[in-house]
């Protein structure tokens, strides 16, 4: 009991691939088919060189292949679904991911100039002086 052979794989069985690392990403995505002509807002969850871990809301009207525009990044790849749990789905890329120019750019700017924070209290402005 609990010796190697026991644990050893079946002579027809390949072993599991290396799982590529995933970086924890939270952007907005689009799933798009049917000639880009039907899109489907996802939120990507995780990514790796391999694929993406995407949320999709009712994934079962998902199809299997289609492909994956980040906004953020600018970039396409197309996919194949390899699993799919409730509105999370786990997809493969089929095709290197290209990278074009962004159509949108993230800039925050402030409302105002700086302010420096400080622990004193603002004076008050002296009464009837005008």
């Amino acid at each position: 009991m609990g010796s190697d052979e026991d644990k050893a794989l079946p002579p027809d069985a390949k072993p599991a691939a290396p799982r590529r690392p995933r970086h924890r990403v939270l952007k907005a995505g689009l799933v798009c088919y049917n000639d880009r002509h039907v899109t489907v807002p996802c939120t990507v969850r995780d990514m790796s060189d391999g694929g993406a871990r995407l949320s999709v809301a009712g994934s079962v009207g998902i199809p299997d292949t289609f492909e994956l525009y980040v906004e953020l990044d600018g970039s396409w790849a197309g996919c194949e679904v390899t699993w799919r749990r409730g509105e999370t789905v786990g997809v493969r890329y089929t095709t290197p991911v290209t990278v074009e120019a962004k159509k949108r750019i993230q800039v925050i700017n402030s409302a105002g100039a700086p302010v420096k924070p400080s622990l004193r209290r603002v004076p008050k402005p002296a009464a009837g002086a005008d």
